[in-house]
Protein backbone atom coordinates (compact mmCIF):
# COMPACT_ATOMS: atom_id res chain seq x y z
CA UNK A 1 0.00 0.00 0.00
CA UNK A 2 2.92 2.35 0.68
CA UNK A 3 6.71 2.39 0.13
CA UNK A 4 8.76 1.06 3.04
CA UNK A 5 9.74 4.53 4.26
CA UNK A 6 6.09 5.59 4.35
CA UNK A 7 4.74 2.42 5.96
CA UNK A 8 4.44 3.75 9.52
CA UNK A 9 2.66 6.96 8.53
CA UNK A 10 0.52 4.96 6.11
CA UNK A 11 -0.83 2.96 9.05
CA UNK A 12 -1.31 6.11 11.14
CA UNK A 13 -3.33 7.74 8.35
CA UNK A 14 -5.38 4.61 7.65
CA UNK A 15 -3.97 4.00 4.16
CA UNK A 16 -3.02 0.56 5.49
CA UNK A 17 -4.73 -1.34 8.30
CA UNK A 18 -1.50 -3.17 9.17
CA UNK A 19 2.13 -2.42 8.43
CA UNK A 20 5.59 -3.92 8.90
CA UNK A 21 8.79 -2.03 8.23
CA UNK A 22 11.96 -0.69 9.90
CA UNK A 23 12.03 2.24 12.32
CA UNK A 24 15.29 3.29 10.65
CA UNK A 25 13.52 4.06 7.37
CA UNK A 26 12.00 7.16 8.94
CA UNK A 27 14.93 8.67 10.86
CA UNK A 28 13.79 11.48 13.14
CA UNK A 29 10.15 10.34 13.03
CA UNK A 30 10.61 7.94 15.96
CA UNK A 31 13.60 9.41 17.84
CA UNK A 32 13.49 7.50 21.13
CA UNK A 33 13.33 4.16 19.32
CA UNK A 34 16.58 4.94 17.49
CA UNK A 35 18.33 3.79 20.68
CA UNK A 36 17.54 0.21 19.67
CA UNK A 37 19.71 0.43 16.54
CA UNK A 38 22.87 1.64 18.29
CA UNK A 39 26.03 -0.56 18.17
CA UNK A 40 25.46 -2.06 21.61
CA UNK A 41 26.79 -5.56 21.04
CA UNK A 42 23.66 -7.56 20.21
CA UNK A 43 24.66 -11.24 20.24
CA UNK A 44 21.67 -12.63 18.31
CA UNK A 45 18.39 -11.89 16.61
CA UNK A 46 16.46 -13.45 19.48
CA UNK A 47 18.12 -11.17 22.02
CA UNK A 48 17.64 -8.13 19.78
CA UNK A 49 13.96 -9.00 19.26
CA UNK A 50 13.27 -9.48 22.97
CA UNK A 51 15.16 -6.30 23.83
CA UNK A 52 13.09 -4.29 21.34
CA UNK A 53 9.77 -5.52 22.76
CA UNK A 54 10.79 -5.06 26.39
CA UNK A 55 12.21 -1.62 25.64
CA UNK A 56 8.87 -0.41 24.29
CA UNK A 57 7.02 -1.80 27.32
CA UNK A 58 9.44 -0.13 29.73
CA UNK A 59 9.95 3.23 27.99
CA UNK A 60 6.40 3.55 26.56
CA UNK A 61 7.51 5.97 23.81
CA UNK A 62 4.85 8.54 22.94
CA UNK A 63 5.88 8.32 19.29
CA UNK A 64 4.00 5.01 19.13
CA UNK A 65 0.76 6.42 20.57
CA UNK A 66 -0.81 6.79 17.12
CA UNK A 67 -0.74 3.05 16.38
CA UNK A 68 -1.45 -0.26 18.04
CA UNK A 69 1.87 -2.07 18.40
CA UNK A 70 1.43 -5.79 17.82
CA UNK A 71 5.08 -6.79 18.19
CA UNK A 72 8.61 -5.82 17.20
CA UNK A 73 11.46 -7.90 15.86
CA UNK A 74 15.12 -7.29 15.00
CA UNK A 75 17.89 -9.01 13.07
CA UNK A 76 21.07 -10.50 14.48
CA UNK A 77 24.30 -8.52 14.90
CA UNK A 78 25.44 -6.46 11.95
CA UNK A 79 29.00 -7.56 11.12
CA UNK A 80 31.69 -6.47 8.67
CA UNK A 81 32.00 -8.49 5.45
CA UNK A 82 34.92 -7.62 3.21
CA UNK A 83 36.99 -8.65 0.19
CA UNK A 84 40.28 -8.31 2.05
CA UNK A 85 40.96 -9.43 5.63
CA UNK A 86 40.23 -7.00 8.47
CA UNK A 87 42.02 -8.08 11.63
CA UNK A 88 42.32 -4.66 13.22
CA UNK A 89 40.70 -1.25 13.10
CA UNK A 90 43.62 0.17 11.11
CA UNK A 91 42.75 -2.21 8.24
CA UNK A 92 39.46 -0.37 7.66
CA UNK A 93 41.01 3.06 7.10
CA UNK A 94 39.97 4.37 3.70
CA UNK A 95 37.96 1.25 2.82
CA UNK A 96 34.63 1.91 1.10
CA UNK A 97 31.90 0.11 3.04
CA UNK A 98 28.24 -0.19 2.08
CA UNK A 99 26.12 1.05 4.95
CA UNK A 100 22.89 2.90 5.55
CA UNK A 101 21.43 5.12 8.23
CA UNK A 102 23.00 4.58 11.61
CA UNK A 103 25.42 1.93 10.32
CA UNK A 104 27.01 4.65 8.18
CA UNK A 105 28.08 6.41 11.37
CA UNK A 106 29.57 3.17 12.64
CA UNK A 107 31.67 2.80 9.46
CA UNK A 108 32.85 6.40 9.65
CA UNK A 109 33.83 6.10 13.31
CA UNK A 110 35.83 2.98 12.48
CA UNK A 111 37.76 4.95 9.86
CA UNK A 112 36.04 3.66 6.74
CA UNK A 113 34.22 5.52 3.99
CA UNK A 114 30.47 5.01 4.12
CA UNK A 115 28.72 4.38 0.81
CA UNK A 116 24.94 4.44 1.15
CA UNK A 117 22.90 1.91 -0.81
CA UNK A 118 20.08 -0.57 -0.23
CA UNK A 119 20.77 -4.30 0.10
CA UNK A 120 19.49 -4.84 -3.42
CA UNK A 121 22.41 -2.93 -4.92
CA UNK A 122 25.13 -4.36 -2.69
CA UNK A 123 25.97 -7.52 -4.66
CA UNK A 124 26.73 -5.62 -7.85
CA UNK A 125 28.61 -2.88 -5.97
CA UNK A 126 30.88 -5.48 -4.37
CA UNK A 127 31.26 -7.36 -7.65
CA UNK A 128 32.31 -4.21 -9.52
CA UNK A 129 34.55 -2.88 -6.76
CA UNK A 130 32.41 0.16 -6.03
CA UNK A 131 32.70 -0.90 -2.38
CA UNK A 132 35.13 -3.30 -0.71
CA UNK A 133 32.84 -4.39 2.07
CA UNK A 134 29.42 -4.22 3.65
CA UNK A 135 28.10 -3.87 7.18
CA UNK A 136 25.17 -6.27 7.58
CA UNK A 137 23.88 -9.33 9.46
CA UNK A 138 25.10 -12.79 8.44
CA UNK A 139 21.76 -13.65 6.84
CA UNK A 140 22.51 -11.32 3.91
CA UNK A 141 25.37 -13.60 2.85
CA UNK A 142 22.87 -16.23 1.77
CA UNK A 143 19.61 -14.33 1.42
CA UNK A 144 21.21 -11.74 -0.88
CA UNK A 145 23.99 -14.10 -2.08
CA UNK A 146 26.60 -11.60 -0.91
CA UNK A 147 28.91 -14.43 0.21
CA UNK A 148 29.69 -14.85 -3.50
CA UNK A 149 31.34 -11.43 -3.66
CA UNK A 150 33.15 -11.22 -0.29
CA UNK A 151 35.91 -13.37 1.19
CA UNK A 152 35.99 -12.47 4.88
CA UNK A 153 33.67 -11.72 7.78
CA UNK A 154 35.10 -9.86 10.75
CA UNK A 155 33.21 -11.02 13.84
CA UNK A 156 32.72 -7.70 15.61
CA UNK A 157 29.71 -8.90 17.58
CA UNK A 158 30.93 -6.82 20.55
CA UNK A 159 29.72 -3.72 18.66
CA UNK A 160 26.96 -5.52 16.77
CA UNK A 161 24.07 -3.26 15.86
CA UNK A 162 20.56 -4.31 14.85
CA UNK A 163 17.66 -2.85 12.89
CA UNK A 164 14.44 -2.86 14.88
CA UNK A 165 11.28 -3.52 12.89
CA UNK A 166 7.64 -2.96 13.75
CA UNK A 167 4.33 -4.70 13.15
CA UNK A 168 1.60 -2.17 13.87
CA UNK A 169 -2.12 -1.67 13.30
CA UNK A 170 -4.16 1.43 12.61
CA UNK A 171 -5.52 2.70 15.94
CA UNK A 172 -9.13 3.13 14.80
CA UNK A 173 -9.17 -0.33 13.19
CA UNK A 174 -7.86 -1.80 16.42
CA UNK A 175 -10.42 -0.02 18.59
CA UNK A 176 -13.23 -1.17 16.29
CA UNK A 177 -12.39 -4.84 16.82
CA UNK A 178 -14.38 -6.87 19.37
CA UNK A 179 -12.49 -7.56 22.60
CA UNK A 180 -12.23 -11.28 21.90
CA UNK A 181 -10.67 -10.60 18.50
CA UNK A 182 -8.25 -8.13 20.06
CA UNK A 183 -7.20 -10.84 22.49
CA UNK A 184 -6.44 -13.20 19.61
CA UNK A 185 -4.24 -10.55 17.98
CA UNK A 186 -2.44 -9.91 21.27
CA UNK A 187 -1.92 -13.60 22.04
CA UNK A 188 -0.62 -14.45 18.57
CA UNK A 189 1.62 -11.38 18.53
CA UNK A 190 3.22 -12.46 21.81
CA UNK A 191 3.92 -15.88 20.31
CA UNK A 192 5.47 -14.30 17.23
CA UNK A 193 8.10 -12.44 19.23
CA UNK A 194 9.93 -15.74 19.77
CA UNK A 195 9.06 -17.02 16.28
CA UNK A 196 10.59 -13.93 14.65
CA UNK A 197 13.66 -13.99 16.88
CA UNK A 198 14.32 -17.63 16.01
CA UNK A 199 13.78 -16.98 12.32
CA UNK A 200 16.45 -14.28 12.34
CA UNK A 201 18.89 -16.55 14.18
CA UNK A 202 18.20 -19.45 11.83
CA UNK A 203 18.83 -17.17 8.85
CA UNK A 204 22.16 -16.08 10.35
CA UNK A 205 23.22 -19.71 10.79
CA UNK A 206 22.35 -20.41 7.16
CA UNK A 207 24.38 -17.35 6.17
CA UNK A 208 27.42 -18.65 8.06
CA UNK A 209 27.08 -22.08 6.47
CA UNK A 210 26.58 -20.75 2.95
CA UNK A 211 29.60 -18.44 3.27
CA UNK A 212 31.80 -21.18 4.74
CA UNK A 213 30.77 -23.49 1.91
CA UNK A 214 32.25 -20.99 -0.54
CA UNK A 215 35.55 -20.98 1.35
CA UNK A 216 35.08 -17.62 3.05
CA UNK A 217 36.79 -17.07 6.40
CA UNK A 218 35.56 -15.61 9.70
CA UNK A 219 38.05 -13.41 11.56
CA UNK A 220 37.66 -13.08 15.32
CA UNK A 221 38.93 -9.84 16.82
CA UNK A 222 41.48 -10.00 19.64
CA UNK A 223 40.39 -8.66 23.03
CA UNK A 224 42.63 -5.63 22.52
CA UNK A 225 41.02 -4.92 19.15
CA UNK A 226 37.51 -5.36 20.55
CA UNK A 227 38.30 -2.63 23.07
CA UNK A 228 39.52 -0.33 20.27
CA UNK A 229 36.39 -0.92 18.19
CA UNK A 230 34.14 -0.26 21.18
CA UNK A 231 35.98 2.99 21.93
CA UNK A 232 35.72 4.04 18.28
CA UNK A 233 31.95 3.66 18.08
CA UNK A 234 31.22 5.02 21.57
CA UNK A 235 30.53 8.52 20.17
CA UNK A 236 27.61 7.09 18.17
CA UNK A 237 25.68 6.40 21.38
CA UNK A 238 26.93 9.59 23.00
CA UNK A 239 25.64 11.67 20.08
CA UNK A 240 22.30 9.85 20.24
CA UNK A 241 21.99 10.75 23.93
CA UNK A 242 22.90 14.37 23.26
CA UNK A 243 20.39 14.72 20.42
CA UNK A 244 17.61 12.94 22.30
CA UNK A 245 18.09 14.98 25.47
CA UNK A 246 18.04 18.20 23.40
CA UNK A 247 14.52 17.19 22.30
CA UNK A 248 13.40 16.58 25.86
CA UNK A 249 13.65 12.80 25.52
CA UNK A 250 15.30 10.48 28.08
CA UNK A 251 18.20 9.52 25.83
CA UNK A 252 20.54 8.53 28.65
CA UNK A 253 17.88 6.32 30.22
CA UNK A 254 17.08 4.77 26.83
CA UNK A 255 20.71 3.75 26.21
CA UNK A 256 21.06 2.39 29.76
CA UNK A 257 17.85 0.41 29.34
CA UNK A 258 18.99 -1.16 26.06
CA UNK A 259 22.31 -2.17 27.63
CA UNK A 260 20.56 -3.67 30.65
CA UNK A 261 18.10 -5.60 28.49
CA UNK A 262 20.87 -7.00 26.27
CA UNK A 263 22.64 -8.23 29.37
CA UNK A 264 19.42 -9.71 30.80
CA UNK A 265 18.38 -11.58 27.65
CA UNK A 266 21.93 -12.67 26.81
CA UNK A 267 22.14 -14.39 30.20
CA UNK A 268 18.73 -16.00 29.67
CA UNK A 269 19.98 -17.52 26.40
CA UNK A 270 22.95 -19.25 28.04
Amino acid sequence: MTPADQCFDGVVKGISDLGMSCFAYTRGRLPLLEALDLPMGYPSGMVATRVANDFVKKMNPKELDDVKVLYLHAHGPGLLHTQKPVHKIADIKGMKIRSTGLSAKIVENLGGISVAMPQGGTYEALQKGVVQGTLAPMETLKGWKQAQVIKYTTDCTNIGYTTAMFVVMNKKKWEALPKDVQKVFDDVSQEWIAVAGKAWDDADVEGYQFSAGLGNKVIKLSHAEEAKWEAAVKPVAENYIKNAESKGLPGKQAVAEVKALIKKHSKARK
